[in-house]
């Protein structure tokens, strides 16, 4: 396995009114070389903080994980760095992730010089190969953030990216902030991409559809617990978390997938606030077939078949 997350737990403290906020609860997940996992749930389910984690901007309440066969976790910051040169994290916002001052040749640049990568008379020609490969002009390297589009922007973040020559690649929401034309467009690289330099993807999305498109394995999240979880064929074509029911049914064109029997109930109420999480299943406030047991007893992720969990009893039944 090339990455191992073990019981990961991250919990924030407010210090105004001393509540503490639990952002992930216990999140386990492992993820073979060159598959691409799926991560999908509401906002604020917690898939933006486990990406963070991850890629080591943040560090967990608990828990480990393992980057190909070492652990990452309570090590010194000057160990980490050849490892985290290796996990690079690609963010929604592409403006509000580049410098606004720095041109965007010399933010690449600055990723290899960094992490010493290429001597200093290779730098050059070494950005002008990354923003070919995302499909960019050379002399774009010379222009501003502001002097981008949207698309533009978002295949910069990942040339910057790719210039880490990372193994693992996590992709928060990468195509949310662009128009619709162009979100297929940058689908489709990153697809190249993935196939091209055999790179280990985790993407974080809201949209199934955009999860469905790209993704090997997927993982249901919800209030920063996996719900679910197996291959994308068993989860869209055979949901069985009513959670991930009914992310199936908010889609706007979900005739085609899944069994429609399964999808007539929708979703009543709000998510629950994570700085005051309910007893038992923090879902049964708003499951379709929850149950009394539902409010006292916790879930854990069983497994129903080969490759496919899910953390609901009443389903596993």
């Amino acid at each position: 396995m090339t990455l191992l997350i073990e019981n990961v737990e991250k919990q924030y403290k407010v210090r105004a009114s001393g509540l503490q906020i639990n952002a992930l609860n216990g999140i386990s997940i492992t993820l073979g070389k060159g598959s691409t996992l799926g991560i999908v749930g509401e906002s604020g389910c917690g898939k933006s903080t486990l990406a963070r984690v991850i890629s080591g901007l943040e560090k967990p309440t608990s828990g480990g994980i393992t980057w190909e066969g070492e652990g990452i976790v309570d090590k010194a910051k000057n160990h980490l760095r050849p490892k985290r040169s290796r996990v690079q994290l690609v963010f929604q916002d592409p403006y509000s992730s580049l410098n606004p001052r720095q041109q965007i040749g010399a933010a690449i640049a600055e990723v290899i010089t960094v992490h010493k990568l290429r001597p200093k008379n290779a730098v050059s020609a070494r950005v002008e190969e990354l923003l070919s490969i995302v499909g960019l002009a050379s002399d774009l390297q010379h222009r501003y953030p502001h002097q981008l589009s949207g698309g533009q922007r978002q295949r910069v973040s990942i040339a910057r990216a790719l210039a880490a020559e990372p193994d693992l690649l996590i992709l928060d929401e990468p195509v949310s902030a662009l128009d619709v034309s162009v979100r297929a467009e940058v689908m489709n690289l990153l697809i190249d991409l993935r196939e091209k330099f055999n790179l280990t993807y985790i993407f974080i999305s809201h949209d199934l559809g955009m999860i469905r498109y790209i993704s090997d394995v997927i993982a249901v999240m919800y209030l920063g617990k996996v719900v679910e979880f197996g291959d994308w064929e068993t989860i869209i074509e055979k949901p069985l978390h009513p959670y991930t029911r009914a992310l199936i049914n908010a889609m706007p064109d979900h005739s085609v997938i899944g069994n429609p029997e399964t999808l007539s109930k929708t979703l009543q109420g709000e998510v629950p606030d994570p700085a005051h999480m309910p007893s038992g299943c923090a879902f049964h406030a708003r499951c379709p077939i929850a149950v009394p047991a539902c409010t006292t007893n916790t879930p854990v992720l069983l497994e129903m078949s080969s490759s496919h969990f899910v953390a609901c009893p009443e389903v596993a039944r």
